[in-house]
This record gives structure tokens, C-alpha cells and sequence, in this order.
């Protein structure tokens, strides 16, 4: 049996932080180091610092000891709640009152996890990043001593890069802290409950069992534990319930803490609830959300309303978080912090995968890998389900060339690695079950072609598209060992006989689930597989369900996180239009984390600001029911530094027009400016423009409609600000080669340019019109402040040189139409392969503005937020609604736990 007593704070070590947060010890004596200890231990026990401090000058210790002691207590409080502290950002309530000084027991829960995850050549990598990101997460949460307390949070991670690590190094430390009942609602899924159950008894329940018991196992859910409610009140083990976000597990845990709480139980009981994907269920989606609530989100309110709670979201995709009604001071709302997760190392993201709006120095340093493969729209079509017409799935070439390339891949890694690992393929084309399950035996008919292909010798196309795929992105690149075809095919045919082939769906037996012994699967599957669960060592992905709102979209990339080994071998194969969806996420996940960077800074509070979310012509943010205490904001160029990359390049009017802007505008300089000429450079700089020569330009320049700037956007952002009298003096730039190219000049008003040189991303099958040039970037760092008098190096630098100047820059690129790939690059490099001769009709003209952070709020409708509130407002109607937003049903399978050994 579980010996009740637990151990005490005052009889065990704290662990001492003070290094790892860079406070300068130099001068605390042998003396002042052991009364900090005293304090940190009193202040784990329930004691303010306050409290500390003074029973240690009750003690008649030295008041200098006990004075250099209780500084550095502080120092170390203020660095810990410092905003970036662990690299991360947060947006925080100014007003907090911090209480965590960041000791844990040197026996407790997070040493062990800690000691566990060290040992372990998948994690130790990790423990560093975790320690700090965890110890900024604990720091937010309410203090557990105090006899009542509520805090509404939200930690924003990136999709399969480790929230489920953090929450756990967060449980951890929370316990050492003083939190006893921890309840990780784990979306709505049997799958990843029990994949987030089992990390959890493996990472904490079995690291410490005589300290901790769990409420729920991997094979039943939340029941009734009645044995358990002693264990709240009259014990001080931790107790851990994993529990879906399903009415009837809802209903059961509240009603057993509503009994505990009636007993007394939860007064000494601190809860912490982590919401796992927070944004799937748990927002209110009752129509008329200010009147009703949808029952999940009444069943999460009731948990909310016990004592002692803090709640934390964690969610990649927050979007319908930061849309919740912030009025609603009973609701998951995070009014007290939104803390953004550093990108961790070695991950790979929408931004690595699918490339972001960057400058020509960035591309160079960080060009994407090469991993996208394009589906033309006419074999994606045949992928298309109707319920007019009867489905009968094929493998398409493209779906051909992934599997075979799944099979190759995996054997490669095998042979990298010189064991058997997990490796999966997926294939996801519907959200429909029955076609799902369709594809099964269709695709298992293919595989024993392939195997009856390989065996006969007949291996001309796999050696071809393993020859282009390994020169396309070299193992080099990632510092692995390149893998021949030769050396690879030596395990092709035991792949093929490892392959299982399976749909996991609400409805199938074969579920996906794995074990010890490595899996090699294909998974056919929809809604189950798209947000949440792990698909271990996916390497093939064929993509094509096609979603109009941004999370389903992010969470459907089971794709994105960590290929330790085999980096160079994950492939997706999509459609052009799903490329440039995820793109276009990728410059929003950025545009989200520089907010609460900014607010950050700026120390407002989430209940006084609200993160903006940019909107899409064909996509909405998240479902309607979501959406419901949205407003419109400003898309705002403050600060920014917008470019055109995508160019009509084949169209004679357009480049012509474009061309007759650029000669208005620079044809006019002079008459109301002062123009300095630097043709050492290639440069002219004209002052003091007025902003209606700028505006005009704008008006005849003829956006790409793939461009930030197109659809009149920026001038509407730029006529805004005058109202306020802010942009009404520019500087123009035109920059061109700084060496002359003979027979190339260009004529832009009296003034002759050399065009500088820009070739194309190779477009692949699909990627974007054949009329479309793709040019990645235009711009180099250093242009954005070719006007300023001095010239900082960084882009950082350059914007706080821009906001002191206060003025607008708008520069013109004249492009060569003729532009070829560098000569002088290396051969055979990544970027050289991916680019092509630009072949315009006419020289091209690109645009780059620079802009001064401004503080008017005026566009009415390319962002929306939430209205936050001048003071926060509780509910008080709520309905029977049940509302899962944009999930479909699902069947409950689990068991229920009631009975909870209590045997070590």
C-alpha cells in the first residue's frame, strides 16, 4: 500500500537555479547561500517571501546574511518572469504578483523527469530548452497557497514540435510547487488520449509511484473513482486524471469533484488543468455565445469554478482561443498570459517546408528544403468524392510515386541507421470515411505489383526517381551520409514485406497504433489523423483534403516536426494552391508570435490587446461558431517591410504599364524633392517626395494578385495614416546594378539604371501559372536603409533607424528580363538547380517599401481580433447545446476506471 505521508519540504534539498539565470553570485557568502536555501524551502512550503525573511531574522541570523539572501531571492523572481525568459515571449498582466521563485526538490518530480530524460539520446538534447520554457509556463500560474485562486492562460507552440514535452516538464515542476490534482484534457479522440496517457505514466505516474497515483489508464477514461477521494483530503500524493473532451467523462469528473469539494477535499487541493489542443471543443460554440454555451465548454466552466484552478491551453493553431469572448470572465479567455514556445532545433515547420516573404540574404542562409511535390489539378480532381457519383480510387502517378518513394525512403534509413525503426506514409485525400476505407485494398493491390516489379529486375523507374529525389535535396545539406541506390536496394524487399496497410477512422478495427516492435504502415485515414496523434517516422505524405480554414489546415500537416536522421527524406505530395495556403500560414504563424513579441515589450496585457489574425481571400481563420466575438482590425504595414516577388512576367501590358508607372514617378522627382544621385552604387535617392506622387504610383502599379501589397491594401493602409498626418513625406529609391552591364541600360525618367539580375524558382508541376514568375526575393538587408544616415547591419537595427527617421522609403527595382542563374554559384548546390532564366517580355519593375511604426488603427477589414473588454464581464445564461465546432462524432470505446489501486 501507498504510505499517506508525503514528503515534507523542510526535510529535503532545493535545488539551486540561481546560475542557470545568469545571476552574478560572486559576492553572496557561504552564509547568504544557505539562508537563500531556507527561504526558497519556506516559500515551496506556503510561506510568502515575506514570511521567510522575517522568521529568518527571528532566528537572530546576521541581517546583512539575511539582507544579501533576500536580494538575491528577488533577483531570481525577476529574472524568471522576466518576458523572453526561456526564449519564448509572453504577453502577460502587468499587475501579476510573482510567487515562484523556480526551486524544486532534489528528490521530486521534475528531478526525476529531468534524470529520465537526460538518459534518453531522444531527449537530452532537449532538457535545457525544457527546463527554462517550463520554469516561464509555472512562473504564470496562480500561486497553489493561496486559499482561493484563477488563472486563464495559453502557451502557443508550433504543430508536432514538443507541447506535449512542455506540459509535461510543466506538471512536473507544478507538483514540486505545490498543485496536487493535475487534469490534461486531451482532444476528443480515443487515440490521443491514450497516446498522451501513456507519455504521462511513463514520463511522471512512473517515475515517482509512490508519490503519484493516475486517476485514468491507457485503456479506460475517467469512471468514478470513489476510492480515491480520500487520497485529496487526507494525503498529499499527486493525483493525474487524462481525460477526453466528451460530455459524459466531463459530466463524471465534475460530479466527483463537486463531492470531493462538498467534503472539504479540494481547500488543500491546488488543480491545474492543461487543455491539450485547446482549440478543438473547448471554445463556446453555441449559437448566440453570449446567451448560451455549448455543453463541453458549460462542463469546462464548472471545472474552472473550483477553488484552486489555473488553467493553461496549449494549442498550435489558437485561433479560436484568442477569438473566445473575453467578456466572459468564467470562460477559457487567457486574460492573464499568452506564452509563445520558442521554434525548437531541428524542427521543420510550415515556414521550413513551404518558405515565408524573405530578403535575398535570407534566402541564401535559409532557402527551404526542397520536399514539396505538386499534384497537377486534373489527377487531383479524380480524388474528388461526390455524393452524386459513385467513388472508385486509383493510384494516380503522383500516388504511385509516393508509395514507391515510401518504400526507397525507408529503406535508405534503415541503411543509414543500421536498424529498424517506426516509418509511416500517409494518404489523405477526404474526410469521408467509406472512401477511406475504399483505398485499403486498392492500395495493397498496387504494393504487390510493386513487389512482383522489383523482384522481376524491372527497376529503371525507381532507380530515376531516386537519382532526382537524392540530387533534389542532398543528405549533405543536413550533414547525413548520402545513401546510393545500390546500398539502399539491399532492404527494398524486406520493406515491402514490412509494409501493413490500414485506415484509422471513427469506424475501423485496425487502428494505428504503436508498440515496441517498429511499424512499417501506410495510413489511410481523415479526421482522426489530423490533429494530435503522432504519425512515427512519417517520411511520404500524399495530401490532398482540401479545408478552407486555417487550423484544420496546420493540423492536417502531420508532416511538420523533427526527422532526426533522415532529414533529407520526408516528401509531400500536394497540390500548388495547398503549397501556397500553408505559405501564406506560415507568414501568419510568424505575424502572430511578432504581436505578442511586441505587446510583450510593450507590457500590455492580454485583456487590454488582442492578437490579430491576418485574413485570406479563400480561407477563414477557424468555424463561424468560433468566430463569433471577432472584430475587424488594422492589417497593418507599421513597421514593415513588404516586397513583390510574383510577377506577370509573360504579360506585355502589365509589364509595360508597370514599367510607364515606374517612369512617372521617377520622371517626376526633382520638381518637389531633393534628389541625390549615387551612381557609384547604382542607386538615386530622392527626399521629400510628397506622398500623392507615392500614392499615384501605387494606384498604376499593377500587383501580382499573389502579392501582400495587391487588392489596393497598401495604399488603404497608407491613405489611413494621413488622417492621422503620419507618411506624408517619402523618400524614393531606385536601385540597380552597381557595375554596368553593356547593352542592358534602362531608362527610368532622365536618369539611366543598370537592371539588376533576378532569376526564377523553377516552377514545379503545378506550382503556379506558367504566367507567374516566382522570384522568392527582391531585396537585400542593406536597401532598407540606403537613405539613412547611418547604415545599421541588422534588420532590427534598420527598424529602429527607420521609426527614429520617421519617414517612408519606397524603393524600385529595375529587373533585367533577361536575368540567368549566378554563374559564379557552385554547381549542383540546391538553389542553383532550383532556379531558371527569368524570360520576361520586358524588363520587370519590383517594389520594396520600408515603413516607421505608427500606432493609428484604421483598416477595416484585412485583420480581425477580439473586442477586449474595459472591464471583464461574467456570464451567467447557458443551454444544453453540444457543439464540437468542426469535429465529427466519434465513438466512445474506452472503458471506464472507477476502481484506483492503491498498491505501490
Amino acid at each position: 500500500m501507498v504510505a499517506f505521508g508525503r514528503r515534507s519540504a523542510c526535510s529535503q534539498s532545493v535545488v539551486f537555479v540561481l546560475n542557470k539565470w545568469g545571476i552574478d553570485l560572486s559576492e553572496l557568502t557561504l552564509q547568504a547561500e544557505a539562508a537563500l536555501q531556507q527561504i526558497q524551502l519556506m516559500t515551496m512550503a506556503g510561506k510568502s517571501p515575506e514570511e521567510a525573511i522575517w522568521l529568518l531574522h527571528s532566528l537572530k541570523i546576521d541581517p546583512e546574511v539575511v539582507e544579501q539572501a533576500s536580494d538575491a531571492y528577488f533577483k531570481l523572481v525577476e529574472a524568471i518572469y522576466t518576458p523572453g525568459m526561456g526564449d519564448g515571449h509572453v504577453i502577460q498582466n502587468p499587475e501579476w504578483k510573482p510567487w515562484y521563485d523556480g526551486g524544486t526538490f532534489a528528490n521530486g518530480t521534475w528531478e526525476a523527469l529531468k534524470e529520465h530524460l537526460e538518459g534518453n539520446p531522444k531527449w537530452a538534447h532537449t532538457v535545457e530548452s525544457l527546463d527554462a520554457t517550463s520554469q516561464a509556463v509555472v512562473a504564470r500560474c496562480a500561486d497553489p497557497h493561496q486559499a482561493r485562486s484563477s488563472v486563464r492562460g495559453l502557451v502557443l507552440g508550433y504543430v508536432q514540435s514538443g507541447k506535449t514535452a512542455n506540459f509535461t516538464a510543466t506538471i512536473a515542476k507544478a507538483a514540486d510547487a505545490g498543485y496536487r490534482l493535475f487534469i490534461v484534457l486531451s482532444g476528443v479522440h480515443n487515440s490521443l488520449r491514450r497516446q498522451t496517457q501513456m507519455r504521462l505514466e511513463g514520463q511522471i505516474v512512473g517515475l515517482d509511484p509512490v508519490n503519484w497515483i493516475s486517476l485514468t489508464s491507457a485503456q479506460s477514461d475517467f469512471g468514478n473513482p470513489v476510492q480515491a477521494l480520500p487520497l485529496m483530503a487526507g494525503s498529499k500524493l499527486n493525483l493525474l486524471a487524462v481525460v477526453k473532451k466528451n460530455v459524459t467523462r466531463l459530466t463524471k469528473l465534475v460530479e466527483w469533484l463537486q463531492l470531493a469539494h462538498e467534503k472539504g477535499a479540494l481547500n488543500d487541493c491546488p488543480i491545474l488543468i492543461i487543455d491539450d489542443e485547446a482549440d478543438q471543443a473547448s471554445v463556446n460554440t453555441a449559437k448566440d455565445a453570449e446567451l448560451n454555451t455549448s455543453v463541453i465548454h458549460a462542463k469546462l466552466k464548472q471545472l474552472l469554478d473550483f477553488p484552486k484552478v489555473t488553467y493553461i491551453g496549449y494549442s498550435a493553431t489558437p485561433f479560436a482561443n484568442v477569438l473566445a469572448n473575453p467578456k466572459d470572465v468564467d470562460g477559457i479567455y487567457p486574460k492573464d498570459f499568452i506564452y509563445s514556445l520558442p521554434k525548437p532545433s531541428g524542427y521543420f515547420g510550415a515556414e521550413e517546408l513551404f518558405g515565408r516573404a524573405v530578403t535575398e540574404e535570407e534566402e541564401q542562409d535559409e532557402d527551404r528544403v526542397n520536399v514539396i511535390r505538386y499534384v497537377p489539378d486534373d489527377e487531383s480532381a479524380g480524388y474528388v468524392v461526390s455524393s452524386k457519383v459513385p467513388y472508385s480510387p486509383s493510384v494516380s502517378k503522383s500516388l504511385a510515386a509516393a508509395i514507391r518513394w515510401f518504400v526507397m525512403a525507408t529503406a535508405a534509413r534503415r541503411v543509414r541507421s543500421g536498424e529498424v525503426a517506426h516509418s509511416s506514409m500517409l494518404v489523405h485525400t477526404t474526410f469521408r470515411v467509406e472512401p477511406q476505407l475504399q483505398f485499403v485494398p486498392v492500395i495493397k493491390k498496387h504494393l504487390k505489383a510493386l513487389a512482383a516489379q522489383w523482384s522481376s529486375g524491372d527497376v529503371e523507374e525507381w532507380e530515376e526517381q531516386w537519382n532526382q529525389e537524392t540530387s533534389a535535396e542532398p543528405a549533405e545539406n543536413h550533414g547525413l551520409r548520402t545513401i546510393g541506390f545500390g546500398d539502399m536496394s539491399r532492404t527494398v524487399s524486406d520493406v515491402l514485406a514490412d509494409i501493413h496497410v490500414l485506415a484509422d477512422n471513427g469506424v475501423s478495427t485496425d487502428r494505428l497504433i504503436y508498440g515496441d516492435e517498429p511499424a512499417t504502415v501506410i495510413a489511410v485515414g481523415g479526421n482522426t489523423l489530423s490533429r494530435g496523434l503522432t504519425l512515427e517516422g512519417l517520411i511520404s505524405s500524399f495530401f490532398l483534403r482540401n479545408t478552407t480554414m486555417y487550423d484544420s489546415a496546420l493540423q492536417m500537416g502531420r508532416w511538420f516536426g523533427y526527422r532526426p536522421g533522415y532529414a533529407d527524406l520526408p516528401r509531400i505530395w500536394t497540390t500548388a494552391t495547398m503549397a501556397e495556403d500553408f505559405r501564406f500560414l506560415s507568414d501568419l504563424e510568424t505575424s502572430i508570435r511578432q504581436d505578442i513579441e511586441a505587446y510583450g515589450d510593450e507590457k500590455i496585457s492580454p485583456s487590454n490587446f488582442a492578437v490579430r489574425l491576418m485574413l485570406h481571400p479563400k480561407m477563414q481563420v477557424t468555424s463561424r461558431l468560433k468566430m463569433q466575438f471577432a472584430i475587424p482590425a488594422e492589417a497593418s504595414f507599421s513597421g514593415a517591410t513588404p516586397q513583390t516577388t510574383y510577377f506577370s512576367h509573360l504579360s506585355e501590358t502589365t509589364v509595360a504599364d508597370n514599367w510607364s508607372a515606374a517612369e512617372n514617378l521617377i520622371g517626376a522627382l526633382g520638381t518637389d524633392s531633393a534628389v541625390h544621385e549615387q551612381f557609384d552604387s547604382g542607386t538615386l535617392i530622392a527626399r521629400h517626395v510628397p506622398v500623392d506622387l507615392v500614392l499615384t504610383f501605387l494606384d498604376d502599379y499593377a500587383f501580382h494578385p499573389n502579392s501582400e501589397m495587391g487588392h489596393g491594401v497598401l495604399a488603404k493602409y497608407i491613405r489611413a495614416q494621413l488622417e492621422h498626418s503620419y507618411l506624408e513625406s517619402w523618400n524614393v529609391a531606385v536601385i540597380g546594378r552597381a557595375n554596368p552591364n553593356e547593352g542592358k541600360q534602362a531608362t527610368l525618367g532622365r536618369w539611366t539604371f543598370n537592371p539588376f539580375s533576378r532569376s526564377r524558382v523553377v516552377p514545379a508541376s503545378g506550382d503556379y501559372p506558367i504566367q507567374t514568375a516566382y522570384l522568392k526575393a527582391i531585396t537585400s538587408t542593406s536597401d532598407f536603409s540606403v537613405d539613412l544616415p547611418v547604415s545599421p547591419k541588422t534588420s532590427a537595427k534598420i527598424r529602429d533607424a527607420r521609426d527614429q527617421s520617421a519617414s517612408p522609403l519606397l524603393i524600385v527595382y529595375p529587373i533585367d528580363k533577361t536575368s540567368k542563374p549566378k554563374k559564379d554559384e557552385p554547381s549542383g548546390t540546391r538553389k542553383n538547380e532550383r532556379r531558371i532564366a527569368l524570360d520576361a517580355v520586358g524588363n520587370l519593375v519590383g517594389v520594396a517599401l520600408s515603413l516607421p511604426s505608427a500606432a493609428p488603427r484604421s483598416l477595416p477589414t484585412d485583420m480581425i481580433h477580439v473586442e477586449v473588454p474595459e472591464k471583464m464581464a461574467k456570464s451567467t445564461v447557458a443551454s444544453d447545446q453540444d457543439e464540437l465546432g468542426d469535429s465529427l462524432p466519434y465513438e466512445d470505446t474506452e472503458g471506464f476506471l472507477d476502481e484506483v489501486s492503491l498498491d505501490a
